[in-house]
């Protein structure tokens, strides 16, 4: 144990390189939305394929970002995102009890009633996210209806999220704090509706750049709203021991909680 916390050191800078970078991508739409507008013509229709522009670019990078999350990229794939798989799931000692002897035992009660009460609060948490995205949506839609809103802000929009993905993990996640009141990031209900939360602004341009990134977004989503619907011991901590903190491998998202709070 001597060492994980030079691999979480190092794992955590890997992560602030990424920040940088995704800031560098923002600091280019902004400086393309406003010094060369006549690009994002190719947002719209399907002007997508009549000639080359540096948003092909943006787009290649965004189907990188939704398709890796089917990727056996064990190493580079925090296990928030990884545990509806079959693979990151190891029973806990209470759980393998249950589904070998279930009988009415006292300390059968007790693990269901700790199962059921994490079960219930993800679904609620998930349930107060999806109505505060649909709520955006909305306020989103209203805004383009009255031409408040346009192509340039719905793009900005988009890449806002692609920063603020990591702003979540590396600073402060107002989805764990506020809506799902997880103990970490890897214990998270929603960790993979991230893909659909970035391109829900882009969406209010109809053309293929928004439409071709939707349907990998809804395939991932669905894969994990599926896989909690058939596995949902997957997904807590009371019956998937790869989610207890005394399992944690330096997880990005308990990088602090791991450390006491220590700055590196």
């Amino acid at each position: 144990m001597e060492e994980l916390p030079q691999m979480i050191k190092q794992r955590y800078r890997r992560y602030w390189i990424q920040f940088a970078f995704r800031l560098g991508v923002l600091a280019a739409v902004l400086w393309i939305a406003f010094r060369y507008p006549e690009e994002l013509e190719m947002l719209e229709g399907m002007t997508f394929f009549r000639h080359f522009s540096v948003l092909h670019l943006l787009w290649g990078l965004w189907v990188w970002y939704i398709l890796k999350k089917f990727l056996p990229l064990k190493e580079r794939m925090p296990r928030g995102c990884r545990k509806y798989r079959r693979q990151e799931f190891i029973p806990t000692d209470a759980y393998r009890l249950w589904k070998e002897q279930p009988d009415h035992t006292e300390e059968h009660e007790e693990f269901l009633r700790q199962y059921r009460k994490e079960r219930r609060a993800n679904d609620v948490g998930a349930a107060w996210v999806f109505a505060a995205w649909i709520a955006a949506a909305l306020a989103m839609y209203l805004l383009q209806k009255h031409q408040i809103l346009g192509t340039r802000e719905f793009l900005i929009g988009s890449a806002l999220f692609y920063v603020g993905d990591l702003v979540c993990l590396l600073i402060w996640c107002p989805f764990r704090d506020i809506f799902m009141k997880t103990r970490c990031c890897t214990q998270c209900r929603i960790y993979n509706w991230d893909v659909l939360m970035l391109i829900v602004p882009i969406l209010f341009v109809r053309g293929f750049f928004s439409y071709s990134l939707l349907l990998p977004a809804l395939a991932v989503v669905g894969t994990w709203e599926w896989n909690y619907r058939r596995h949902p011991e997957r997904f807590l901590p009371s019956s998937n021991a790869c989610l207890q903190c005394r399992n944690c491998q330096g997880e990005i998202g308990c990088v602090r909680l791991r450390l006491f709070g220590k700055k590196f």
